[in-house]
């Protein structure tokens, strides 16, 4: 089973927020990288069969965002056990939810991703607002996970604007320029 933790894109800083911190959004600038990043997702071949995210704001939108480019409109869903204190226990649950997909994209929120990624794998990541981790779990070992790659945002984002034709993410000019921030 390949298993995606996206970390939602960039938001507004908590010191510049005054409500609650579950509804803390997405900046212009986060929804504009999220959207190029999902378009480098989608050339990559990036096809999970379910993405589940956080009940908070800024995963929902992150998640929003991402589905029409890997095709997974109607794959959307919400779960508590990716917000705060997301670990093992609400994984495993995630995964019995899930029995037929081959493959899971989840959106939420360090510390807890990167917590859980090296709980699965040993490896110690570090996980930028709107970067992913895929991580590969063995069927045949009940506890063999490797971590198979890991982009920051800032490299799905390179990627889409260096490599993108005319039909590039979406809000870029006809030239295949990417849109300027």
């Amino acid at each position: 089973m390949e298993l995606y933790f996206l970390r939602h894109g960039q938001s507004v800083s908590r010191s510049r927020w005054d409500g609650d911190d579950a509804t803390r959004p997405l900046t212009e600038e986060g929804v504009s990288a999220l959207a190029h990043e999902a378009w480098t997702l989608a050339r990559l071949g990036v096809a999970p069969d379910a993405l589940v995210t956080s009940p908070m704001e800024r995963a929902q939108r992150t998640a929003e965002i991402v589905a029409p480019a890997l095709g997974l409109e109607g794959k959307l869903s919400t779960s508590s056990g990716l917000g705060r204190g997301f670990g093992m226990k609400e994984l495993r649950r995630l995964l019995r939810e899930h029995p037929r997909a081959a493959s899971i994209m989840l959106v939420g929120h360090n510390p807890e991703f990167a917590a859980v990624v090296h709980k699965l794998t040993g490896a110690h990541v570090q996980l930028s607002k709107g970067g992913l981790a895929r991580v590969h779990l063995s069927a045949r070992k009940s506890r063999s996970a490797e971590l198979v790659w890991l982009m920051q945002a800032g490299e799905l984002v390179r990627l889409a604007q260096n490599h993108a034709p005319s039909s590039g993410p979406p809000g870029q000019p006809e030239t295949g320029e990417p849109a300027q921030d």
